[in-house]
């Protein structure tokens, strides 16, 4: 995945360069390329007003992963798939402080299980229209 601002390194590292800023690492790949993972600490990176971690929307919106894994300190992971954090997240805009567009998952919408429904929703969605587009119009 290549886009104007992000570049996957050969180790699966995701790396976001914008203008004016050094390139950082905002998390990697899984083996497979079917997840997200990253770090963060919740005394820099929880958005407390909204109890939300933020995400690259650019990354979200382009990749092809389906899974995102948050790696809290002392071994806590946070667990929710990139189309859950696109149908349930919030834009939170914070340009002028020099941040990418960032969409924000409040604490509560994360889980394996919320996530699976929304997955399942989805695929549901995209079953009952490529079938409607089989059979014409429904009346």
């Amino acid at each position: 995945m290549e886009t104007k601002n992000l570049g996957v390194t050969s180790s699966g590292e995701i790396r976001l360069t914008l203008p004016n800023q050094k390139p950082r690492n905002i998390g990697w790949f899984s083996d497979s390329g079917d997840a997200f993972h990253c770090q963060r600490n919740p005394a820099k990176h929880l958005h407390y007003k909204s109890g939300s971690y933020g995400f690259n929307h650019e990354l979200l919106r382009d990749g092809k992963f389906v899974w995102v894994f948050v790696h809290l300190p002392f071994n806590e992971l946070l667990v929710t798939s990139r189309n859950h954090i696109l149908e349930k997240g919030s834009f939170l805009h914070f340009k002028s402080c020099g941040f990418e567009r960032q969409i924000f998952l409040s604490l509560a919408e994360f889980g394996i299980d919320k996530a699976r429904e929304t997955e399942k929703r989805l695929k549901e969605r995209e079953t009952g229209s490529a079938q409607q587009n089989l059979f014409g119009e429904a009346a």
